[in-house]
């Protein structure tokens, strides 16, 4: 039988600590040459609803367990000038709607395993990703976290990066007050600590030993003169950190080198696309990623008072480690609605 699980049975069954686990476990795997994915790819058409239509997907697959994912999304993209900056806005259908999918095989015999909803999934996997880079390359004694941006990636690496490491304080800001107030009530009463809505990014990032940027920013929200001894900085994507930060710290690290691709239909270009989505994303980079911070001792943090930037990029496996968590866990409880495998398979060849 294949599994439908929704993104409340997802939500349910998560275990933070294992999420965690899983995602430093597939990297381990990936540095081992036990695990692969294949570059995100959009393929991009104009749209009479927003800029762009866009689909985008992600495929990995890991030996332990034996599985694959391919996570798609079907994506109407808007850039909205919020006076100072512009961010990137989506839906699917109507304004308030996504449609993101998670499928995951097995690849012993490669059957459908599960067809999932990728919301909860999807902040999961970043969060605990962020939180596997804050294990490794933050300082053991980090006790102030910043973050610029109060959506749910925000609340998602607030949740993960807490699982690594003893954070007493959390400071936060996003443009519009009433949502960084939202963020800091929800989250101090969540977490039990300290969680202080500020009014200025600068005033994140002052004191803080790990800062994290969760934004739809097209632009800059951190700045080269925020930067202290020691401090570890996280993004979500590659627009939201200034080019002068990443050439001033002291290392720089990545989830994977790998950029994301993009195709285009309509007679426009491919780089206008990624000029709006950031073009540092759609380059590939040099950096020590995720994989061999894990796997060789050598690499990481040499001393306390190291500055270190993470560029938190996205990778298929992520969605294999954390969807087959999901899709274990959901199967031990019995959550989910079964529906015959015989729907998705045939007698005619392929």
């Amino acid at each position: 039988m294949v599994v439908l699980i929704d993104n409340e049975v997802a939500k349910r069954v998560l275990d933070r600590g294992e999420s965690i686990d899983s995602i430093e476990n597939a990297f381990r795997q990936l540095g081992s040459g036990n695990a692969t994915f294949i570059s995100r790819t959009d393929i991009v058409s104009p749209t009479t609803l927003g800029d762009y239509f866009a689909w985008g997907s992600m495929t990995g697959a890991m030996i332990d367990p034996p599985r694959l994912a391919l996570r798609f999304k079907s994506d109407i993209i808007r850039y909205i000038d919020r006076g100072g900056y512009f961010s990137e806005e989506k839906f699917n259908g109507i304004p308030g709607k996504f449609m993101g999918i998670i499928l995951l095989f097995d690849t012993r015999d490669g059957s459908l395993l599960s067809i999932m909803n990728d919301g909860v999934i999807q902040h999961e996997r970043v969060g605990a990703t962020a939180a596997v880079a804050c294990k490794y390359l933050s300082n053991k004694e980090s006790s102030v976290l910043g973050i610029i941006g109060s959506g749910g990636m925000a609340q998602s690496y607030a949740r993960n990066i807490l699982e690594v490491r003893g954070i007493e304080e959390i400071k936060v800001y996003s443009p519009t007050e009433i949502n960084r107030k939202s963020f800091a009530k929800k989250m101090s009463e969540e977490l039990n600590i300290e969680v202080n809505s500020m009014d200025s990014p600068d005033g994140v990032a002052k004191g803080s030993d790990i800062v994290a940027t969760c934004t739809t920013s097209q632009t800059p929200v951190f700045s080269r003169e925020w930067i202290e001894p020691g401090m570890t900085i996280i993004d979500v994507r590659s627009t939201e950190i200034d080019s002068q930060t990443i050439k001033n710290v002291d290392q720089r690290f990545s989830t994977t080198n790998q950029s994301h691709k993009a195709e285009m239909i309509g007679g426009e270009k491919a780089e206008k696309y990624q000029s709006k989505r950031g073009k540092r994303g759609f380059v590939e980079t040099d950096y020590p990623t995720l994989s061999e911070i894990i796997c060789k001792n050598e690499i990481g943090r040499k001393d306390k008072n190291e500055t270190i930037y993470y560029h938190n990029r996205s990778a298929g496996i992520q969605f294999v480690a954390v969807g087959n968590l999901v899709y274990e866990r959901a199967k031990e409880q019995g959550l989910g609605e079964e529906i015959p495998s015989e729907w998705f398979q045939q007698s005619i060849r392929n």
